[in-house]
Order: C-alpha cells, then structure tokens, then sequence
C-alpha cells in the first residue's frame, strides 16, 4: 500500500523543534564571542590611535672629483653622506610616536653611516639613538619634557629627507647637537612660540659634556609666509676636571620667506663666541665665530624642485673647528661654498636627488682630500623614502 506524505509529518515537525532547541545557544555564543572579539579590537585600536609609526631609509652615493690624491674614504666637515665613490646606506631608522590631549613621547632608532660619524668608542650606543622622550601638558599650550631631545639651533638635519638639501653645510657640521634634559615649551599665540631647554649636551661631534647647558628658541609668524625663529645655546664646554671656564654663547638666527607657492627663501646666521678660546700669545680672550647660508628653492611642479644655497663659515680661532697650519700660516677653519641640487619625486614619500657642491678654504689652508687641496668638488646622488 502507498503511504502518503501526511504519515512522516509529525517525525519531521520533532526533528524541526529539536534542532531550534539546541541552535539557540549556539547563536547567543557565537553573538558572546563576536562581542568580546569586538571589544578586544577596539581596545587595541582606542591604545593605537594615538600612536604614529615611521619607517626611514636613505642611501647615497658621494663622487669627489679630483680624488686622487686622496688616502681617506671619509669627506671632512660631513653631517651625512660621508663616504666618497661608494654606494653606502646614510640611514635606516624607525619612529614611533605618541601623542594624546596631556601626554606625548618619541622614540626614533637609527642605523646608518650618518649616525656613525665620529662616535667615541665609548659612547657607541649613542649613535643609534636619535630621540627618546616623553612630556606631559601641564596646562593648556604649556608641556614639560623629558629625555634625550633634539637641539633647536639649527635649521639642517642629519636627516637629508628632513632637508631642503641632502647635505648639510660646514656651519651646521659645528652646531650644538642633542640634548639630554628637560625642555619647556610654550604656545603664546598662533603667530608666536618658544621655551627653554636644560640640559647636558650630547652630540657625536663633541661627546657628552657634564657641564649643564640651557637652550632659549623663540619662533614669531608675523605672516603666513614669514618666519623668523632665534634660538640660544649658552653653557660651559670645557671638560669637567679643566682648570679654566670655556663658557660659550651660541646664537642662531634663521629666517624663511615664500614670496609666492613656489618659491621658497632660507637665511641663517650663527654667530658665537667663548671664553678662554683665542690663539697664543693671549689665550684668555673671548673668541668668535661666524657662519651661515642663503638658500632658495623653486618648486617646478608637484614632482620636480631645484634648490640653490650659498654657505660660509669663518671661525679664526678654532675653538669649534680646531687649528691648521699651512705655508706658515696657523689659524682656525675659513670656508665657503655653493651648492645646487635637483630632486624629483617619483611618489609622495620618496625622492631621487641630484646635487653638485663645491666647497673652498678660501684662506688657502690644505683641509680637503687628505689636507692636500683647499677645495672640494662633489657630485651627490641620495635617495630615500620615509612613511
């Protein structure tokens, strides 16, 4: 006999009704555990938006010309790009930043042939540290800092990316490098800030110097297109058993001007001077030094850019930049130069630099290709990207 469809009809309904029963904790658990994983994102993404990470790299190649005669790989007075006729790697760093409402820090690792310049055997470590600091806002546009920080003086960076120009000039080689202190900073307006820095100096340049230092930078905005930034570097850079006070006064002085979208004006001017610095015969006088740049840079178009920059540094009694003699002639460094570079940036976050320099001792003191010329001719080609 043919059964029909109405006999397995209360079998089915029981197995509909059994299977309900047993589905709904699964979906309240899988609704539990799409919630918690929810909640763990977003934890993760509320402690991360504050943060900002970078990654930077950089290599180079320094052509001198007329290199013969010289026996060392190393290009005098370099701030970077320091290794003549070689393809080197001028810097490979990572930043990670943190900036909330009451609360920031910044720590910056670099690796690199830049770092590296004249790090002392014993303080290595140092070399591969750029920045490691915190500060925390004490009241609306006032934050206190802490740790290793970057000295204000100065318009150049180590950092070609950072530059209007890869290399930076003989006057910038000499100035005031990190700090490792305390930093005040202030917001008086939107067209005026600055602070004060204290501290012990600490650069590849000079090494550490226990002696506490203070640091004034002052920035004013009259204009959109206008900047006129003076910051001060003053303590004592003898050495800590020394018997005399070599108390120096750095002042830094840096204006920029857009006259129009492309075109861009840079001047600076250091000037500085120390105690218990002149040449023999009356070593107890204040010494001097006087160095600076004119810059400007035309933008061609979003990718093409061409700058130009003039440099000189005169510094007579060498208390920065040490004594030469030559042909019976003893003094400290005098030098001036012109620089023109071409970049193009194939993307937003890299570009390929060309840059022709020449540099002269304009004294005529032997300081470059191994103290056997008083000029310098360099084709310099950098490359980088930062993201």
């Amino acid at each position: 006999m043919r059964k029909t469809g109405l006999t397995g009809q209360p079998v089915y309904i029981l197995l509909t009704l059994i299977l309900m029963f047993f589905s709904v904790p699964l979906i309240q658990g899988q609704n539990k555990a799409d919630s918690l994983t929810d909640q763990i994102k977003n934890r993760v993404f509320n402690r991360l938006k504050n943060f900002s990470f970078g990654f930077y790299i950089d290599a180079y190649y320094n052509m001198t010309l007329d290199s013969k005669r010289d026996t060392s790989n190393i290009i005098p007075f370099s701030s970077n790009c320091p290794a003549q006729n070689q393809i080197r790697l001028n810097l490979a760093a990572i930043e990670i930043s943190y900036h909330a409402e009451k609360v920031r820090g910044t720590l910056a690792i670099q690796y690199g042939d830049a770092p590296n310049l004249l790090a002392a055997p014993d303080a290595q470590f140092i070399k591969y540290l750029r920045q490691a600091n915190f500060g925390f806002r004490l009241v609306k546009n006032l934050w206190l800092d802490f740790g290793y920080m970057l000295n204000p003086v100065g318009y150049e960076s180590s950092w070609p990316v950072i530059n209007d120009i890869s290399t930076v000039t003989i006057g910038g080689y000499y100035e005031p490098g990190n700090v490792l202190g305390i930093k005040l900073s202030y917001k008086f307006s939107d067209k005026f800030n600055g602070g004060l820095m204290v501290g012990n100096p600490y650069s590849l340049a000079y090494g550490k110097n226990t002696h506490m230092a203070g640091m004034i930078f002052l920035t004013y905005s009259p204009l959109q297109n206008l900047s006129i930034t003076y910051n001060s570097f003053f303590g004592n850079q003898a050495l800590k058993n020394a018997k005399i006070n070599n108390d120096i006064l750095y002042n830094n002085l840096i204006v920029t001007y857009s006259p129009i979208k492309q075109i861009a004006i840079v001047g600076q001017l250091d000037y500085a001077i120390q105690t218990n610095s002149q040449m023999p015969p009356d070593t107890n006088k204040i010494a001097s030094m006087l160095s600076g740049f004119l810059q400007a840079g035309y933008i061609i178009n979003d990718r093409l850019a061409l700058t130009a920059r003039y440099e000189f540094l005169n510094d007579p009694d060498g208390f920065l930049s040490g004594v030469y003699t030559f042909n019976g002639r003893t003094r400290g460094l005098a030098t001036n130069g012109l620089t023109l570079q071409f970049e193009y940036k194939p993307v937003k976050i890299g570009y390929l630099r060309i840059e022709y320099r020449y540099l002269n001792s304009y004294q005529g003191i032997k300081v470059f290709h191994d103290n056997t010329s008083d000029h310098l001719q360099s084709i310099i080609f950098t490359t980088g990207v930062r993201f």
